[in-house]
């Protein structure tokens, strides 16, 4: 499509579709006030330790899923494409392949704004129509001036924001307290490489530096066999830090489940943080595997 037409076409979105209800917006002062919210509906919390980093807090995975799966697939899932917006039908039928549901495709959720407005630009440059959660998570960024509608295209605002998302502990599912605080904790981490260019820098320098060829490969082939795109460089170092550092609970992740052996997991785990890792999210508290 044509830099014109797909100008024209963002502002005709834009301004035709409704303007929805956006979530109470509240402050996180701390993490652990976080891991007890009991939201009844979506809630959007700010980090007090780090501004630049907001949390979608979801009552369902049903309504998580709504607003963020198609997002998934385009930013991070193997097989599915990197230049487009699957549609409806194309996103069920993926979902279907790698063996989820679209409330199982992804637990959390973790986008910096500039991954957003590229999947808003794509999604209008292929004419694909948002679900209504997606339309409000538009709004929103463009209602807090984290994304602006400039010359054509969305593009995200400076300082750039990133999202996280979360499901409340369900009582009907496997959603309990612990897997709560677990998908938390993993996500923040992201939160924190996205938003502390420092820390993302000093996590590459771990990837490159501390572990070896083979501990690296066994994260790669452990976070393939998850569905990520093990050839994405930037999002094997993403994961390594959330999964070893921020993913407390054995289920998720463990020692076996990446198949090295456990005093090499915890070695790299005491090598990280007696590096003193430049992190404000972090600091002044014990982290989530110790």
């Amino acid at each position: 499509m044509r830099r014109t037409a797909l100008a024209g076409l963002i502002l005709f979105l834009t301004a035709a579709a409704p303007a929805g209800a956006q979530p109470r917006e509240a402050v996180a002062e701390t993490i652990h006030a976080l891991e007890a919210a009991r939201p009844a509906e979506t809630v959007i919390h700010t980090i007090a330790a780090n501004p630049n980093i907001l949390v979608y807090d979801f009552p369902t995975l049903a309504e998580q899923g709504r607003m963020f799966n198609r997002a998934v697939a385009l930013v991070e899932r193997d097989g599915a494409p990197r230049d487009r917006v699957l549609t409806d039908a194309e996103l069920a039928e993926f979902i279907r392949s790698v063996g989820r549901t679209a409330t199982t495709f992804a637990f959390g959720n973790d986008f910096p704004v500039s991954q957003l407005a590229r999947f808003f630009n794509l999604a209008a440059d292929g004419g694909v129509e948002l679900t209504a959660e997606e339309v409000a998570l538009r709004d929103f960024l463009l209602a807090k001036g984290f994304m602006t509608a400039r010359h054509g295209f969305y593009q995200f605002a400076e300082p750039e924001r990133v999202i996280l998302s979360i499901p409340a502990e369900q009582g009907d599912s496997a959603i309990t307290a612990s897997v709560r605080r677990t998908i938390l904790h993993h996500e923040l981490g992201h939160g924190e490489f996205f938003s502390n260019p420092a820390y993302a820098a000093y996590c590459a320098a771990f990837w490159k530096e501390t572990l070896t060829e083979e501990e690296r490969q066994a994260f790669r082939r452990f976070l393939a066999s998850r569905n990520y795109d093990a050839r994405d460089e930037a999002l094997m170092i993403n994961e390594m830090q959330a999964y070893l550092l921020h993913t407390p609970d054995p289920a998720v992740f463990s020692a076996d489940k990446v198949k090295l052996p456990p005093d090499r997991v915890e070695r790299l785990r005491r090598a990280f943080w007696a590096g003193n890792p430049p992190t404000t999210l972090f600091a002044g508290t014990a982290p989530a595997t110790q």
